[in-house]
């Protein structure tokens, strides 16, 4: 992915769904409940990009235990009492908000960072491990496209999507939905755009259940977090105390 922020503006939404075809959108369509469905798949990809495997966890529990070496380490060269004392550094202690003086600087910095990395210790039934795991199943292009996307494409009304093998039609309104979504947020592979073949093996490899063969947990409850995914996606179509008139049709994506 590109640098920065990709956006769907206004302008880009109208694109969309020009490319499926005025025949195939809904006659009323609530663009305001489109536009919070978009957002939250774009949040969801965007967890997913992070969570469908253990590396980006890892590489924060690896950044957590160097910076907890060297705070130890730190604090080991503060042992001359003729230098670091706390009573020395009151004066300016007093200074800083909160007061602080350097020992206690690094020892709480210490503290916290230990704290941190203990709350991060695997355990299935943690509640945040739960939720990256319910990313793992499938890989954050299969999961937006196969699942998500056509989720809300299905319960905003869109026409020619009853069945699984409706909207994987290869030149059928979903796919053109799908690759419009994708061009606009310039999501490529290997530097080209997905192929048609790409959205329409995402849609049914979703539609069959197939997951990875290797999951972190029991395949029951990957199914239980997929749900809870969609369901949550449903709620925020549904809800009208969620939409901000002032940002309709402008939506944004974190690299």
């Amino acid at each position: 992915m590109g640098d920065g922020d990709k956006v769907i503006t206004p302008d880009g939404l109208n694109r969309i769904l020009r490319t499926v075809g005025k025949e195939h959108c809904p006659k009323n369509l609530d663009r305001q409940a489109l536009v919070r469905g978009i957002d939250e798949c774009i949040g969801l990809y965007r967890a997913a990009l992070k969570f469908h495997n253990d590396k980006y966890e890892m590489s924060q529990r690896r950044h957590l235990e160097l910076v907890l070496g060297r705070a130890k380490r730190l604090r080991q060269l503060m042992k001359d009492d003729s230098l670091w004392h706390d009573d020395l550094w009151q004066y300016l202690s007093e200074k800083v908000s909160p007061a602080q003086t350097p020992r206690g600087a690094i020892q709480a910095l210490e503290v916290l960072t230990a704290r941190e990395l203990a709350e991060r210790a695997y355990d299935k039934d943690d509640v945040e491990t739960s939720f990256r795991h319910s990313f793992q199943a499938r890989s954050p292009f299969e999961a937006l496209f196969g699942d998500w996307l056509p989720l809300l494409y299905t319960e905003l009304g869109f026409l020619n999507a009853k069945s699984p093998d409706e909207l994987a039609s290869k030149k059928g309104p979903f796919i053109r939905f799908a690759r419009a979504f994708a061009d606009e947020l310039k999501l490529k592979k290997n530097g080209r755009p997905y192929a048609a073949n790409s959205f329409i093996k995402a849609v049914k490899n979703v539609a069959a259940g197939n997951v990875r063969r290797a999951l972190p947990r029991e395949r029951s409850e990957v199914e239980y977090y997929a749900d809870f995914h969609r369901d949550a996606l449903r709620s925020v179509l549904k809800s009208t105390d969620l939409a901000k008139p002032d940002q309709s049709g402008q939506i944004t994506i974190e690299k």
